[in-house]
């Protein structure tokens, strides 16, 4: 079993500069836990969502109905959608709401709200088209169960960080989650904390072979 995000505020607690006290963050009940947790999460998140990371590629396919453009996201990170047949992938229109309606083969998405994309020309028959996605559900629960947010007990899934590199995601969580902590304190050694995340950060990346590359997220 791999670290808990709970063992982590510990761990976080613990770093020399902290000032705080890691005896309160022993109880997974107290505010002073579930404050720092708030802040973990969000941390978690926004870290996440940085950059491709080595996680577990996933394809959805979708039958298109005709006379019907909008179908349900993924949960996670697009990377690029094919129409069977076709030899360009569909390309991304932010503003493919705006567009004069239309219908014929598709060759444009875009993100309709929260919960739906949609496709551009309206399908005029049934078409195959196959989103190819990384999944950004990478919290699991004490029974394996993949969800966005951290509960107790919770760990990091081996699909989106490999075991041998989740000390190294940790260690630059639990300095981003640190320099925060001092933003609403006003530490004094508040820059230090930020260059320091960014140095372990950037050990993490360089272990993943993280690759830059356009994507569109999806959560």
């Amino acid at each position: 079993m791999g670290k808990t995000f709970d063992q982590s505020l510990i761990d976080t607690a613990t770093i020399s500069m902290s000032m705080i006290d890691p005896e309160d963050m022993m109880g997974t009940s107290s505010e002073e836990f579930l404050s720092l947790r708030r802040i973990q999460q969000g941390c978690h998140s926004e870290l996440c969502n940085r950059a491709d990371f080595p996680c577990k590629k996933a394809d959805k396919v979708i039958k298109t109905l005709t006379n019907k453009a909008d179908y349900p996201l993924p949960n996670g990170t697009i990377q690029e959608i094919w129409v069977t047949g076709n030899t360009k992938k569909m390309s991304y229109d932010p503003n493919i709401r705006l567009l004069r309606q239309a219908k014929g083969n598709p060759t444009t998405w875009g993100v309709k709200d929260s919960k739906t994309m949609t496709f551009y020309p309206t399908p005029d028959k049934n078409y195959e088209i196959t989103v190819t996605y990384n999944s950004t559900m990478n919290v699991a629960d004490t029974n394996g169960k993949l969800s966005y947010t951290i509960t107790v007990g919770s760990t990091l899934s081996n699909k989106f960080v490999n075991d041998d590199l989740q000390h190294l995601y940790f260690d630059a969580l639990e300095y981003r989650v640190l320099y925060e902590y001092m933003r609403k304190v006003s530490n004094p050694r508040l820059e230090e904390t930020l260059n320091l995340f960014n140095q372990k950060w950037q050990a993490f990346l360089n272990a993943s072979r993280v690759v830059d590359s356009e994507t569109y997220f999806a959560i």
